[in-house]
């Protein structure tokens, strides 16, 4: 199934629960494509959502259910659904390494471990398709961490920021701020491992 009938299928469930709009909202339909990406059975998203639907009760009689988000049913997902030993086998060596790169513990594994699986995809693309989907990557697991440990990443950042050199155009200097973010998140964190630094 391509990602585009992938998704369309999980925003019609959504609607059926909510009883109001088609479409995902950008976390979710990123989740989405990770979920495609990782290989995820289609039906297995679309029955754990059914059961968070019917955990929801109702706002009050004869209103709809509140239809969850996708992010609350990834925990779920994720323990309902053994991991595959072998599938690096069955992946690129690059992106095999990025699997095993992906320690149980990291924060965002399932996130890194969609981008592991595509890594070889998108630097067929070109390198700058890589590092854009590492750092939207970067982006949402930030945001399941503590604040102290993002604010000290943004120290580190600030601390090897350099002003943009007049010769250097807005948009260079931001991609440039993005790669120096993945490495200052990768030295202070550990995430992503430095193999996804490539």
């Amino acid at each position: 199934m391509d990602p585009r009938s992938y998704i369309e299928a999980i925003a019609h469930e959504l609607c059926r629960a909510r009883g109001r709009g088609l479409v995902l909202s950008p976390a979710d339909t990123q989740l989405a494509l990770c979920w495609h990406a990782a290989g995820l059975p289609l039906d297995e998203v679309l029955d754990e959502l059914r059961r968070a639907v019917r955990r929801t009760a109702p706002l009050a009689r004869g209103a709809p259910r509140l239809a969850p988000s996708l992010q609350l049913i990834a925990a779920c997902l994720q323990s309902r659904r053994p991991r595959n030993k072998s599938r690096a086998s069955a992946t690129s060596p690059l992106s095999a390494e990025l699997l095993s790169a992906s320690r149980p513990d990291l924060p965002g594994r399932d996130i890194w471990e969609a981008l592991a699986a595509r890594a070889e995809d998108l630097l067929s693309r070109g390198g700058e398709a890589y590092w854009s989907e590492a750092f939207a990557a970067l982006r949402r697991t930030l945001r399941q961490l503590p604040r102290n440990r993002v604010r000290d990443l943004g120290r580190a950042l600030r601390a090897r920021m350099a002003p943009r050199p007049p010769t250097m155009g807005r948009e260079a200097y931001r991609k440039s701020l993005q790669l120096q973010l993945l490495s200052a998140a990768s030295e202070r964190l550990g995430i992503p491992p430095r193999e996804f630094l490539l």
